[in-house]
């Protein structure tokens, strides 16, 4: 089975909420999978909090200290009390003070992939998007996988991967083949021809259409080489690839795909397809950012 990460081991950032717990039995899926060292971490900020009187502050660092080392403790707990359904990993937990997302960051760069809940304890609930879920897809040095609460996907299901052509896409494609081959499932190669929806539909796109097929056929013809035991099946569709992927996201257990596009602009760190993906698809999404 061929590999494509030259680095090891899953990091999982937990707060005590059910997108965080979610985020847990995601990771140990992971780490099982592939015999990998899974690392359990409570990130205590501390900087925040402005508080006059000595005691008092004494007594809140206390609480956050014993919150986080209960966390850690049930969080380890429930993956060692697996049904047998997934094999245990090798744990660590760490318990580290600082800003969530600068502490996180720093650790990716020596782990595989990150996972993280879509939201915390922290979000608002109109923020669909967590600030540490955002933060990491924007700065974490490996690949982020941010995990719903609401989704229990069936493992099945194959993984699904959007495909644009990009350079960030071609990373986004080397992660979704060794996930499927782990997985032993097959994989969803979807690309998007046209961006518009309702772009002069009147216009003749067989053009257009003929180059997309053949685009999303160079872009997984070595890959498939590489991992002959993964059936690909390619969907070549035409309007926004954000509303696309959304779409069939309920029928695939994960969703892989690159932190920005060929339509992002430079200097854009998440594009409006990846946005969207993490905020609306119905199974965990890996975003994928450059090297």
């Amino acid at each position: 089975m061929p590999g494509t990460a030259q680095k090891s081991g899953v990091v999982v950032a937990i707060d005590g909420s059910e997108e965080s717990n979610a985020a847990v039995q995601w990771a140990t899926r992971e780490a099982a999978m592939r015999r990998d060292r899974l690392t359990i971490v409570s990130v205590v900020n501390r900087e925040y909090l402005y508080i006059r009187d000595p005691e008092t502050q004494d007594r809140v660092h206390q609480w956050q200290r014993q919150h986080a080392e209960d966390v850690l403790r049930r969080a380890q707990a429930a993956v060692e009390d697996s049904d047998g359904a997934t094999a245990i990993p090798e744990i660590d937990t760490q318990l580290i003070y600082g800003k969530s997302v600068p502490v996180l960051a720093d650790m990716s760069k020596d782990c595989r992939i990150l996972a993280v809940g879509r939201r915390g304890l922290g979000a608002f609930d109109r923020l669909v998007l967590g600030s540490v879920s955002m933060g990491l897809v924007h700065y974490a040095h490996c690949p982020v996988a941010v995990i719903h609460s609401d989704n229990q996907p069936d493992l099945s299901q194959p993984v699904l991967v959007g495909v644009d052509g990009s350079p960030i896409s071609e990373s986004a494609i080397a992660v979704a083949f060794d996930e499927a081959s782990h997985r032993e499932v097959a994989l969803i190669a979807m690309h998007a021809w046209v961006d518009v929806l309702d772009v002069a539909p009147e216009f003749d796109w067989r053009v257009e259409r003929e180059e997309a097929h053949e685009v999303l056929g160079e872009r997984l013809a070595g890959w498939q080489e590489r991992y002959p035991d993964v059936q690909v099946i390619r969907k070549v569709v035409k309007g926004n690839p954000g509303r696309w992927l959304v779409e069939h996201s309920g029928q695939a257990q994960l969703v892989v795909l690159g932190s920005h596009g060929r339509g992002g602009f430079a200097g854009m760190l998440l594009g409006s397809v990846s946005r969207r993906v993490v905020e609306a698809a119905h199974s965990p999404v890996i975003v994928v950012r450059p090297s």
